[in-house]
């Protein structure tokens, strides 16, 4: 692996294809699902319901046209960024819908439901009509370092201009993609402590480790 860094990499940046997604369905499993802070505090991986659930949520954003993948010289998925295009018009203040209330991945799907409201992206940018929503972005562990990740947001905003969206919205469950956010120039617009995320008992939901201790959102106006 570390023969690996040392080499100057050589990918390409493109759009996600059908041909591609057993491959990247495993390369999330080995990366985000088991390195994302809020589903490592939790133990998601260890409940096999939360890992399916977890899977058909990334899969919601696979092939809509508008994600990306990094793929190396010798055909290998080596990231992806995975994104949606919100719409002024089509917010709603529906609460967040929960399946299976015992299901760790439901804890996810709360804090991402307050994290998003509270943010109140659309209320902070009143002209904004069309924003481009950067779901998740991951790199493969060998690989990290190599501006993979700065190269899928930067191919992001280049569709996103095309799409005449306003914005590139981010949340960041974890301090190294936050601190990624503010090199590339995005503002943090919101910002929630795990330690005042509490049950009812007022005991932090989630136990994250050091240095995740902050929920964070930014914002790129384009």
């Amino acid at each position: 692996m570390d023969e690996v860094n040392k080499t100057k990499l050589s990918y390409n940046i493109t759009p996600i294809t059908d041909n591609y997604v057993p491959a990247i369905i495993s390369l999330l499993k080995n990366s985000f699902f088991l390195d994302e802070p809020l589903n490592k505090s939790i133990g998601l991986t260890e409940e096999i319901r939360s890992v399916i659930q977890l899977e058909e949520y990334c899969k919601t954003y696979l092939l809509t046209g508008i994600s990306f993948m990094a793929v190396s010289d010798n055909n290998e998925i080596i990231g992806v960024i995975l994104n949606n295009i919100m719409c002024r018009d089509d917010i709603t203040e529906n609460e967040v819908e929960v399946f299976d209330e015992s299901l760790q991945f439901n804890k996810i799907l709360i804090i991402l439901d307050k994290v998003q409201r509270e943010a109140n992206v659309f209320g902070q940018y009143p002209n904004a009509n069309r924003i481009m929503d950067l779901k998740i972005i991951t790199v493969d562990k060998a690989y990290r370092g190599q501006g993979i990740c700065k190269a899928l947001v930067n191919k992001t905003r280049e569709l996103a201009l095309e799409l005449e969206c306003q914005i590139i919205y981010v949340e960041c469950s974890s301090h190294f993609t936050a601190k990624t956010a503010e090199k590339l120039g995005f503002k943090c617009i919101y910002s929630l402590s795990y330690l005042d995320y509490v049950n009812e008992q007022g005991e932090a939901i989630f136990n994250t480790q050091s240095p995740h201790r902050h929920f964070k959102v930014y914002a790129l106006q384009l």
